[in-house]
């Protein structure tokens, strides 16, 4: 009888602490909204986030909004700077994310990539293929 008490104790116990972990689906801390960026690796808006010698990506505005059933999209407007002239192109990026209080890991729906990252009060800061981009709400 003891060890079943014992047992039962354990797996209430074992129960109670993964509900307030969160490490696969949403966390306590409420992150939805809409994040505007503010800076690209140190930089303000619009700035340069690709060049080779043939033609220059300039970042000229994005939103990262983040809802709350563990879905985000990533609204960005790049203009195109090549020997032919300019284009300015609009994209969306969509995808899920896990929370564990303020970090986050999102999963690219299109490629599969996984990015992270971290939130302080409005400021959303995210870490991707050696970038960083910071959001405010």
């Amino acid at each position: 009888m003891r060890k079943s008490l014992l047992a039962l104790a354990f797996a209430a116990l074992g129960t109670g602490s993964l509900a307030c972990s969160d490490l696969t689906g949403l966390g306590s801390y409420d992150i939805s909204g809409s994040y505007d960026l503010r800076t690209f690796n140190g930089f303000t808006l619009p700035t340069v986030s690709y060049q080779d010698q043939f033609q220059q990506h300039q970042l000229l505005s994005e939103t990262f909004t983040i809802y709350q059933d563990g879905t985000y999209t990533d609204d960005y407007t790049i203009r195109i700077f090549s020997n032919g002239g300019s284009s300015t192109q609009n994209y969306r990026d969509t995808g899920t994310y896990s929370q564990n209080n303020t970090a986050i890991q999102f999963r690219d729906a299109s490629t599969g990539d996984i990015f992270t990252g971290s939130i302080s009060n409005n400021t959303l800061t995210v870490s991707q293929l050696g970038d960083v981009y910071v959001y405010q709400r």
